[in-house]
């Protein structure tokens, strides 16, 4: 049987500061009486990451045990340390598997949630569903369609390695992509240029590589990092011209530059995403929420359109 990993999330729900827990590893076996033990995901409020539950699943037929395992990841008893991650009305429609693949349709309360909530669903049920022996990979719909990504491309199937955590992508890399990346210029008047090419999984959003690049810092000695290098992406999606990133409070309360370091390090994300051509504007959420007074210097509860002029002399 699957051991399962619980893996710190970067989602909307983060709190302040906290860096997650340390992995755990938990294996399922059956039950004495010849029931199927599942790994029941819940989010754990405390530590901020999902958590297993071991729980023996009902029914005969495999589709039975998919919707049992559901209705127990729903039904995961609320406390200040632990909840459930479906949303009231959140209901599956249709169950399908074969090969090892479990197609499964949701109703359309799945839109209703949040960006962060959205994540956290996807991987509580990916590792619900794919720590029984019979599923190896989940396929998700909302009535009848598939989750889009930012570029219009389907989700597709999604497995244990294609989940995000802790901002980083866990998938094996396939494709390449060049990417323009604006560091703040060895004297710090402007920001300059690094183009820089990344190997990219087509199954992740370009953006979440832009802004995890521009985290590590420049290689070249001629730019400068000033977004403190403790900043996670909670979350990242692109929507009509506007990317909202959504980012841990580290990005704040880390930052030890000037007012012109902290405007620099907007603009070093606003305009290495206004490079791509979906892209207009970026909308900044910290700890998933909008902040109208960014370092006293800033109000950026509105999206922040590209400045390629920008100067901090």
């Amino acid at each position: 049987m699957r051991k399962c990993i619980v893996i710190i999330l970067t989602f909307a729900v983060l709190i302040l500061g906290l860096s997650g827990c340390s992995p755990q590893t938990v294996e399922t076996t059956p039950g004495l009486d010849g029931s199927t033990i599942c790994e029941i995901y819940y989010f754990d409020s405390v530590n901020q990451t999902i958590k297993p539950e071991i729980m023996s699943l009902e029914g005969e037929k495999q589709g039975e045990k998919i919707r049992d395992a559901y209705n127990k990841i729903a039904c995961i008893v609320k406390s200040e340390e632990k909840r459930s991650v479906v949303p009231e009305g959140l209901e599956i429609n249709s169950v399908k598997i074969d090969s090892g693949m479990l197609d499964i349709d949701f109703n359309a309360v799945y839109n209703t949630m949040s960006m962060g909530d959205k994540l956290t669903f996807k991987s509580a049920v990916v590792y619900t569903f794919t720590s029984l022996d019979f599923i190896d990979y989940v396929r998700i719909t909302v009535d009848g369609s598939p989750l889009k990504m930012t570029n219009g491309q389907s989700v597709g199937k999604i497995g244990r390695e294609d989940i995000v955590m802790d901002g980083n992508i866990s998938a094996e890399p396939t494709n390449y992509e060049i990417l323009t990346l604006y560091f703040k210029n060895s004297d710090g008047s402007r920001l300059g240029t690094e183009i820089r090419e990344v190997e990219v999984n087509p199954n992740q959003p370009i953006e979440r590589y832009v802004v995890e690049q521009l985290i590590k810092g420049p290689e070249s000695d001629s730019l400068k990092n000033v977004i403190p290098s403790d900043t996670k992406i909670r979350d990242i999606s692109t929507a009509d011209g506007i990317c909202y990133v959504d980012l841990s409070s580290e990005f704040v309360t880390k930052q030890s530059g000037t007012e012109k370091d902290g405007i620099a390090a907007v603009y070093s994300i606003v305009n290495s995403l206004g490079e791509m051509e979906t892209v207009n504007k970026v909308q900044f959420l910290i700890e998933g929420e909008k902040v109208d007074d960014y370092r006293h210097i800033m109000d950026l509860s509105k999206s922040v359109e590209p400045n390629y002029d920008i100067t901090f002399e």
